[in-house]
C-alpha cells in the first residue's frame, strides 16, 4: 500500500519516482496521480499521470499545513474513484519539517491508502543510518 523510495537528499529520487509513474501509465487499470511542490517535472511525466503542484497551498511561511496535505489528499481521492496509485515527491519539502517529525503524516497516509485501496509511492530525504523508526515497518511494503 506504500512504498518509499529512499536516500539523502542528490541521489535521485525524483528521477526514480518519475519513471516509476511513467512506466505505471503502461500497466494501470486506474488513473496515477503525482503530487509535487513544482511544475519542474510536468514535462517529464507522460501525459496521462496528472500532476498536481501544491505550491498553492502554501503558507506565507512557504509550508503547508500537515492536516491540510491530508485534506487535499482525501480530497483528491473523494473526487475520483479511479485513481490506483498516487506519487508524493518531498512530502517533507511541503510541509517544511524533517522527516522525523512526520510521523503522523505517515500514519494517517497509511490509513487513507487502506481504506481506499490507493497505493502510494513517496520520496523520504534521509540516509539509511538516520532513517526514523517509524518508518520501518513501510520498507519493503508493496
Amino acid at each position: 500500500m506504500i512504498k518509499l523510495i529512499t536516500g539523502a537528499k542528490g541521489t535521485g529520487k525524483t528521477k526514480i519516482i518519475i519513471d516509476m509513474a511513467n512506466d505505471n501509465v503502461e500497466t494501470a487499470k486506474g488513473d496515477i496521480v503525482f503530487i509535487t511542490d513544482t511544475d519542474r517535472y510536468m514535462y517529464s511525466l507522460r501525459y496521462q499521470v496528472r500532476v498536481i503542484n501544491t505550491s498553492c497551498l502554501k503558507k506565507v511561511n512557504g509550508a503547508v499545513d500537515e492536516k491540510e496535505l491530508i485534506g487535499f489528499i482525501k480530497g483528491i481521492l473523494a473526487g475520483n474513484h479511479d485513481i490506483e496509485t498516487l506519487y508524493i515527491d518531498g512530502a517533507h519539502r511541503m510541509l517544511a519539517r524533517p522527516v522525523s517529525a512526520m510521523e503522523d503524516f505517515f500514519t494517517d497516509i497509511y490509513a487513507v491508502a487502506k481504506t481506499t485501496d490507493t497505493r502510494f509511492v513517496l520520496t523520504v530525504s534521509e540516509n539509511e543510518e538516520n532513517f526514523p523508526e517509524f518508518l520501518r515497518k513501510y520498507q519493503g511494503e508493496e
